[in-house]
């Protein structure tokens, strides 16, 4: 078990004080499945492993757990690798270590640990996405002002996309999430009104301009 770090029950409290009823009963399920892996001895507490124990009983499956909205599953997963000194990857598929791996190392409370290494998570695969768009279309982003923007098509045949018009509902969704109050509060995390910098305890969990450069694209968008 990691030194001061939060029990399995009372990150499962925590993350169900503000969850729905649905919510709830979902990450009861998945706390009742990692008591059982660490009753056996299983320190495999991947979302791979305990989601297919989750699917099979009515839960979230694997890449319901994976998405933006099963946050709440992962850190529940974390909480119970880390008093388990277990791991939430299956060593076979781990990939190799990198500077974003030292980093989560670097953070001492697992809940945060796991919110920041989701974040990372879907980082990658926007970034690997993006660069498949490219490959496969020729879009140029056009960064000016609508009022002065051109039609949609232009002279060469290429597409000019509005950089907010490419937001769907579910990411924008997603941005309200990330500095909703209740994420907040269950994360117990602060945020400097000022700079945007979001914090826990001391820690820096992101920096300066975070919550305000997500407000002013959820403005951008009219949320």
């Amino acid at each position: 078990m990691t030194p001061n770090s939060p029990s399995p029950e009372s990150v499962l409290a925590a993350l169900q004080q503000e969850a729905t009823t649905r919510t709830r009963q979902s990450l009861t399920l998945i706390h009742a499945i990692c008591s059982e892996q660490h009753a056996s001895g299983n320190k495999d507490f991947s979302v791979a492993t305990i989601g297919k124990k989750s699917s099979g009983r009515g839960g979230p499956s694997p890449q319901a757990i994976r998405n933006v909205t099963g946050m709440h599953y992962r850190t529940l997963l974390s909480a119970w690798a880390s008093y388990a000194d277990g791991a939430t990857r299956k060593p076979s598929v781990r990939a190799k270590p990198g500077v974003a791996d030292d980093v989560l190392e670097m953070i001492p409370d697992a809940a945060v640990r796991a919110i920041v290494g989701s974040f990372l998570a879907e980082n990658r695969k926007l970034k690997s996405e993006n660069n498949l768009l490219k490959i496969q279309a020729n879009v140029v982003v056009d960064r000016r002002p609508a009022s002065i923007l051109p039609a949609s098509q232009s002279s060469t045949g290429m597409q000019v996309v509005l950089p907010l018009s490419t937001l769907i509902p579910m990411e924008v969704e997603a941005l309200q999430h990330a500095i909703s109050d209740e994420l907040l509060k269950t994360m117990g995390w602060t945020v400097d009104a000022k700079t945007g910098r979001v914090s826990k305890a001391g820690y820096s969990i992101f920096r300066a301009g975070f919550v305000t450069a997500i407000n002013k694209v959820l403005d951008a968008v009219g949320n």
